[in-house]
């Protein structure tokens, strides 16, 4: 079984803060090494995932248990490492943790990179002699900053993320909003760098997983309008679906919270069809044969096959094409004007081009990566105004009452530790305040949206560069928090 909230080029390696590496079993009582051994072991999972593809199989071998190999299967365990070593960079071989946490799940070190981003790594060993990694989990940690003053926010943004620019280490637009007020808002590097066309606030980003929200909101406008309940099982209103274990036994509230055991579609049959896919019919036809990872109701993995039936359910509910449906119903009632799931030819959108690095140290861009269009699961676009518009839509009740939104936005699949999932929502706390949201990502493709309703404050980070919204984000969240900590929101409208 995949870790919760991890799915192989679906996200990138962090969930919105939310993306925890740790495997799902009961907790047993596995002999601990001291803490000098426990770092040794660190020190050994850092090395699996820093070495080169072809050395991870004999040191996945050599330091991790049969127990945690058999459940989750060594492919994708090495992939697990090869998106871990893609998103923390070259240096983790050499970490050191600057803390060590004892807890009753396991023993937690800390960890501060180059680039000043905090991880943590949560490890339990086995019973073995000597013992072996038995289950990990890697976490973003909040950034430690200082709080600058109110009126000093826009200037330490501008220049933290002109840094980061300059660095090479992000291009894209960063908005925050407070209110009806914009409390920042820039836009760095090219949308095309063949063309030299500058990324703007007004351009359209990849979202990755964003666009699950989109559809988590669609299933309550539904639910609202008493055309369907959480309960209700895939077959009540897909009941010619194709795979009967799927149609008979899995609800809409396990597809809402990825505990449905529907897998996802990044495999063979996407990749050989994958510019030719352009419907959730399309998407559906490549996964649909495989089987349930584990019994409804009875596990969790972070999924792209179920929304994909989420979108098809949206689709014989509404009479509407789901991409349409988004379109009338969330993107524009919302004013978010330059959203839609765009076409990977259509060069009058104006979207940005996603880039990723090769294994020459040269960036390319991402056209061949993407399906023909975005699914029910991801692949749409907004641009960071449009997600200012979305986060307001939020705040007046254009789309959802505040009862439908709290009901998204409930911790239907706690994860523990702060962070939760809810019906295809994320959330968790920064300095204190809940925020709510989702982030996204794939080759070429990086970002994060989240709201704090209490607050009534949007964070946008949207990058076209891999892996690259990530540090930024979780600095911004930082930085915006704590320095506006003890500020009153905006007066309510209501």
């Amino acid at each position: 079984m995949i870790p919760a909230f991890f799915s192989p080029r679906s996200a990138p390696a962090w969930m919105a803060c939310l993306l925890v590496f740790l495997f799902a079993l009961p907790l047993a009582s596995p002999a601990r090494a001291d803490g000098t051994g426990l770092e040794a072991q660190a020190t050994r999972f850092w090395q699996t995932v820093s070495a080169k593809p072809a050395d991870r199989p004999a040191l996945l071998a050599l330091h991790f248990s049969a127990g945690v190999r058999e459940r989750n299967g060594d492919a994708d365990l090495l992939e697990t490492f090869a998106m871990l070593a893609e998103a923390l960079g070259p240096e983790l071989a050499s970490l050191s943790p600057s803390a060590v946490i004892k807890g009753a799940e396991g023993d937690e070190l800390h960890y501060t990179l180059a680039n000043g981003q905090r991880v943590s790594l949560m490890l339990v060993l086995s019973a073995d002699d000597p013992p072996k990694i038995e289950r990990f989990g890697v976490r973003p940690l909040p950034p430690e900053v200082a709080a600058v003053a109110p009126a000093a926010l826009p200037a330490a943004i501008a220049s933290h993320l002109e840094a980061e620019f300059k660095a090479g280490r992000f291009t894209g637009t960063v908005l925050v909003g407070r209110g009806d007020d914009t409390l920042y808002a820039g836009a760095f590097g090219l949308a095309d760098r063949r063309s030299g066309r500058p990324n703007t606030l007004d351009t359209p980003f990849n979202l990755g997983s964003i666009n699950k929200m989109f559809t988590g909101i669609a299933i309550a406008q539904l639910q609202a309008a008493g055309k369907l309940d959480w309960t209700d099982t895939v077959g009540r209103h897909l009941p010619d679906f194709p795979n009967a274990q799927i149609r008979d036994r899995v609800t809409l509230h396990q597809l809402l919270t990825h505990t449905s055991g529907v897998g996802s579609y990044w495999n063979q049959a996407h990749t050989d069809r994958r510019h030719e896919l352009d419907s959730q019919q399309e998407f559906l036809e490549t996964f649909v044969d495989q089987p349930l990872l584990f019994e409804p109701g009875q596990g969790m993995e972070y999924s792209n096959g179920g929304p994909v039936i989420l979108g098809l359910v949206i689709e014989a509910i509404s009479g509407k094409n789901y991409y349409d449906y988004v379109r009338d119903a969330i993107y524009r009632p919302a004013g978010m004007t330059h959203a839609d799931h765009y076409r990977r030819d259509d060069a009058a959108a104006g979207f940005a081009l996603g880039y990723l690095m090769g294994e020459d140290g040269a960036w390319r861009d991402n056209t061949d990566e993407l399906s023909a269009r975005g699914s029910a699961a991801g692949g749409g676009y907004a641009s960071a105004r449009d997600l200012q518009a979305f986060a307001r839509a939020m705040a007046d009740g254009r789309l959802l009452s505040q009862a439908q939104w709290e009901v998204l936005w409930k911790a239907h699949a706690p994860q523990g530790r702060g962070m939760d999932y809810g019906y295809l929502f994320s959330s968790g706390t920064v300095a204190g305040q809940r925020w709510v949201g989702h982030n996204g990502g794939a080759p070429g493709i990086s970002a994060e949206f989240r709201y704090y309703p209490a607050d009534d404050l949007v964070i946008v980070v949207l990058a076209n560069q891999d892996n690259a919204s990530m540090a930024v984000g979780e600095w911004l969240n930082a930085l915006v928090l704590t320095s506006l900590a003890g500020t009153p929101p905006p007066p309510s409208k209501d």
